[in-house]
């Protein structure tokens, strides 16, 4: 992958059964001025004024000719439509000197990213999804069910201001076991540790 990216524009991307979404963090860009194409060998081509220079992105997987791209206050968003639904990608990108995957290289790569997924010193978390620490922020994408995944991003990135602070206050005093979306009820209070049933919550202490 080549392309420079300036110190406030990052991206990221999380996948559902059919399509690829990528998301890039960049806020108020000219509509205009925003340019997406697909070239031979699934790369993707991005223009923008967040990048001093085009974007070149070297795709994991193939893609349909077709894809759509919504340019909002926060982000830039580019979904694209699988070759071959169901494939779940391990990664957003590939070598540039490697093929697309095709569904004849996906069992051992996604065997291989298993096995160091299990290899964590943490299990992955559908919370992980979520990156509240700044209420401006975007949350990136994350490991869990890609469902989830991404409708917790699509409900914190459409979220008016106090749906997002509700959403923050409720996760941080939480200690991630509850997230509400009504500030006028979160503001009023401070939210409490929910253990799962037959648990206890109990605070760390140094």
């Amino acid at each position: 992958m080549s392309g420079a990216l300036s110190s406030s524009c990052r991206y990221d991307f999380y996948q559902t059964t059919a399509d690829v979404v990528v998301n890039i963090y960049a806020r108020n860009q000219p509509e205009k001025d925003v340019k997406v194409q697909l070239e031979r060998d699934a790369v993707m081509l991005i223009s923008s004024p967040c990048f001093s220079e085009p974007l070149v992105i070297p795709l994991w997987g193939q893609v349909t000719p077709n894809f759509t791209v919504r340019v909002l206050a926060p982000k830039i968003e580019i979904v694209l439509k699988k070759k071959e639904p169901s494939v779940t990608w391990v990664a957003l990108t590939r070598d540039a000197t490697q093929s697309p995957a095709s569904s004849s290289t996906v069992a051992s790569q996604a065997a291989s990213a298993e096995a160091h997924s299990s290899s964590s010193a943490r299990p992955s978390s559908k919370w992980d999804t979520l990156d509240l620490s700044d209420a401006d922020d975007a949350p990136p994408a994350g490991s869990g069910d890609a469902e989830l995944n991404a409708f917790f991003q699509k409900l914190y990135a459409d979220a008016d201001p106090d749906t997002r602070r509700a959403m923050i206050k409720s996760f941080q005093e939480s200690g991630g076991t509850a997230l509400s979306t009504n500030w006028e009820d979160v503001s009023k209070q401070t939210m409490e540790v929910r253990a799962p049933d037959g648990m206890v919550a109990r605070k760390f202490e140094q």
